[in-house]
């Protein structure tokens, strides 16, 4: 079984670089029908006809391949998450078959050839991490505590491992829309957090596990190949997109440091303690506040979409999707950081990665900075100078402003609504280089959607805030009269608002009478809250505010994709 599976993994980078012939010989197009090649399984084998006929049959291989290793799982695997991992591989290899069909299908989409190609290396990762979990040599290591792999470096070989991945998405995007400025700006940037996260893991484990050949070998490796990828880059960029020789040999050598990165992160949560491996993949997702910077990227995608004034640029699009989660991501554990202790009085934080103990604050600290570096990177490079500022004035105003005014004063949910209203504006810019009056709309809509959104939640928590020692405003009005008296004016100022779009050519007609039946019923919920002035009607209140931003959004978007 682990001999099929290492040998499935050494045919699956034999596709990678056929998959690099096929784009780099702009031979993508060669054969039109799919899935056979004109009609047959053996067409002639000219031109472009061998780099794309060739590519499909090692394609044909893995996904046969795959399939016996799966069942053979089934069968003889005793681990659960084996089996699943297996399961998994073989969903990965027909999704990435039926992508490179619709690919073919429909004329080289950049999105599908993008996804394509960013699916293979997910597979790819995925065989080579079957490959060494299923070696004989798989066995619980008997280490001294002091021998373990610190927190620290667990979570910096995670990290290590998603930023290559985020290099070889960034790579698909480059070469299959073409070398755009900031697409090149975007992959140097990254470029500079991914040997950043290389040199830093490297270091981690030679400094204490030199003598462990098991953790030693891939950290030593992973240097070598950086700096390879390095000189294939910059002589493909001198190029203007390089030879073809040139081209598939960095998209090889980036396929082999993803897998010896994720090579080393499997060792080193197999050389920890059981207990940590549950959480260990899922404390940087939870320390991201996944709700809150998902608003963000949302906000941010619609900003940009509504800026556009003709096809949409994809480049672009990538760089606001991840640079806002990044950026978003980064800022939400640093606040964690900044509010350890008062997270640890709160019933409704206490269980947060930091006051639960399941992360370090120092490694939650480099994890924040990190994102948020990277993040402010990709919005600069990748999108222009402009959102990368917007997007430093966000992650400023949040940590620098509004966190440190929570135990101090009521103002601090007004101050903290701005970083929140932002977004949008990053993606506004992204799209035309500049802040137009559809920007500053689409920010006072989601500044003043903050305000009752907030004060509902802190109002059902008050006791909690006050625990904490943040002085919201209803901590401080003990009987609700000014807190509702604000929740009913920004709702009733919601509904002027919503309809401006409208009104400024942003949104049509669809888009305003939808806003107006919502942000009317918001309003109505919002006058019943104040009236009850419960814990049950500001949660009900809070529930309406969740769906009630979405709804608008969409309705915006749907307007401009009718009109």
């Amino acid at each position: 079984m682990h001999r099929l599976a290492v040998f499935t993994a050494f045919v699956s980078f034999l596709l990678i670089i056929a998959g690099g012939l096929v784009t780099s010989t702009g031979s993508g197009l060669s054969v039109p029908d799919w899935p056979l090649s004109y009609g047959t399984l053996f067409p002639p084998m000219v031109g472009g006809i061998r780099f794309e006929h060739t590519h499909r049959m090692i394609a044909a291989t893995v996904g046969l391949l795959t399939l016996i290793l799966a069942v053979w799982l089934q069968m003889k695997e005793s681990r659960r998450w084996v089996r699943r991992l297996g399961v998994g591989a073989l969903g990965l290899v027909l999704l990435q078959g039926i992508l490179g069909g619709l690919t073919v299908l429909w004329q080289l989409p950049l999105p599908v050839s993008v996804a394509h190609a960013c699916l293979g290396q997910t597979f790819f990762a995925a065989i080579v991490a079957l490959a060494q979990v299923t070696s004989p040599e798989w066995l619980p290591r008997r280490l001294k505590p002091e021998e373990r792999p610190s927190v620290f470096l667990r979570q910096l070989s995670f990290a290590t491992a998603l930023a290559v991945y985020g290099q070889l998405i960034l790579g698909a995007l480059l070469r299959h829309a073409g070398w755009r400025p900031h697409l090149v700006g975007a992959h140097i940037a990254w470029a500079v957090t991914v040997a950043g996260c290389i040199g830093a893991t490297a270091a981690a484990v030679l400094r204490r596990h030199r003598q462990d050949s098991i953790l030693a070998g891939p950290a030593k490796m992973l240097p070598c190949l950086l700096l390879v990828q390095i000189g294939l880059g910059f002589s493909t960029l001198v190029r203007g997109g390089g030879g073809v020789g040139l081209a598939t040999a960095h998209v090889a050598v980036g396929a082999l440091m993803l897998a010896v990165s994720v090579l080393l992160c499997v060792r080193v949560f197999y050389s920890s303690e059981s207990s940590y491996y549950p959480s260990g993949l899922s404390v940087y997702l939870e320390l991201t506040k996944p709700r809150l910077t998902c608003l963000a990227v949302i906000t941010s995608l619609i900003g940009l979409f509504l800026a556009s004034t003709g096809p949409l640029d994809m480049g672009k699009g990538v760089s606001v999707l991840l640079g806002t989660a990044f950026l978003g991501g980064g800022a939400a554990a640093l606040n964690q950081v900044l509010e350890q202790e008062a997270d640890a009085r709160m019933s409704r934080t206490r269980k947060r990665p930091i006051p639960s103990g399941r992360i370090r604050p120092e490694s939650a600290l480099f994890f924040g900075v990190a994102a948020s570096v990277a993040g402010l990177l990709i919005l600069t490079f990748g999108a222009n100078p402009l959102a990368g500022t917007l997007g430093a004035a966000t992650l400023g105003t949040y940590l620098f402003l509004y966190t440190p005014l929570k135990p101090r004063t009521a103002l601090c949910t007004l101050i903290g609504a701005i970083p929140g209203a932002l977004p949008p504006l990053i993606g506004w810019a992204a799209a035309r280089g500049e802040l137009g009056v559809g920007a500053w709309i689409l920010f006072a809509i989601l500044f003043l959607w903050q305000l009752p959104h907030f004060l509902a939640l802190a109002w059902e928590f008050r006791e909690d805030y006050a625990r904490a020692g943040f002085k919201m405003l209803p901590v401080l009005d003990p009987d609700g009269g000014l807190t509702f008296r604000q929740i009913s004016l920004y709702c009733a100022a919601l509904v002027p608002a919503s309809l401006l779009p409208s009104f400024f050519g942003l949104a049509g007609s669809l888009y305003f009478f939808g806003a107006l039946g919502g942000s009317l019923a918001f309003l109505t919920i919002g006058l019943m809250t104040a009236q009850t002035k419960s814990a049950r009607a500001a949660h009900r209140l809070f529930f309406a505010s969740v769906l009630y931003l979405p709804f608008l959004f969409v309705t915006m978007t749907l307007d401009k994709v009718i009109g």
